[in-house]
């Protein structure tokens, strides 16, 4: 953790008013969203183009505000929601059925963590804090919205190559980390993408007080349990998500 991390709390009203804003807006936007822009390629691109512009003021804003400042270390879009709001943002163009399928786990675990469980990794000043909420809230309900209104589907056993993409991108992560924080140390900042450097410090019941790297043990178990429960999930909620049709959403 480092002087710039801001746990927020379930003490703490902002925590509730942020959460269900982000909830209220989200089921909103997915109900509104495909009613009105289905099948059109141009509000398609403007949703990627929302995705890539929330990545891009994070970065503009560590570069651009004094209190923040840039960093190598801990500014760059490597951790996984980073890497899935870009891969979200760019797939609108792409429509690439493997990386939806890979982004739309992914994204939607993470984000849903990151709300329920914030670590603001850049400190909580008023445009980071509605930033830090609207990606990843947007990382969440994102992925239904082009469920709704693209022809992208899953397969059977996405769940399980979501998985090893995430060890095998994590790992190399890991490498990253220990280039930067080995060779090119900072007093200041300690690089922890994917937070498989340190254990992060939010309230999460899924993170223990374990040295390096036991702690990352259950993360792992816990990522398998949520991929078979959300792939349960859509196999159960598949008509709905795509407005009663049932075309390939499984295959």
């Amino acid at each position: 953790m480092t002087e710039h991390d801001v746990i927020i709390s379930a003490s703490e009203p902002r925590y509730w008013v942020l959460l269900l804003g982000c909830v209220a807006a989200g089921i909103w936007a997915v109900r509104y969203f495909p009613r009105h822009f289905k099948d059109n390629r141009r509000a398609i691109h403007g949703l990627g183009l929302f995705m890539l512009s929330l990545q891009a003021t994070d970065l503009v804003l560590a570069l651009l505000h004094p209190d923040i400042g840039f960093s190598v270390h801990r500014s760059l879009p490597l951790h996984f929601c980073g890497l899935n709001t870009i891969l979200i943002g760019l797939n609108c163009f792409w429509r690439n059925r493997p990386v939806f399928a890979f982004t739309t786990f992914m994204g939607m675990i993470g984000g849903a963590h990151s709300v329920l469980t914030p670590q603001l990794p850049s400190g909580d000043l008023l445009p980071l804090l509605l930033l830090f909420y609207v990606k990843h809230a947007a990382l969440v309900f994102v992925p239904i919205i082009v469920a709704r209104c693209c022809d992208l589907h899953f397969r059977r056993f996405d769940w399980i190559r979501t998985y090893g993409w995430a060890v095998l991108l994590s790992t190399v992560v890991m490498g990253f980390n220990a280039l930067l924080n080995l060779q090119f140390p900072r007093p200041d900042a300690v690089a922890n993408y994917m937070y498989v450097w340190e254990a992060p410090v939010a309230d999460n019941p899924l993170i223990f007080d374990w040295p390096w790297p036991w702690y990352l043990a259950p993360l792992h178990v816990a990522l398998l349990v949520h991929l078979i429960l959300l792939n349960a999930a859509f196999r159960k909620w598949h008509p709905w998500i795509l407005n009663g049709q049932r075309a390939r959403w499984f295959e």
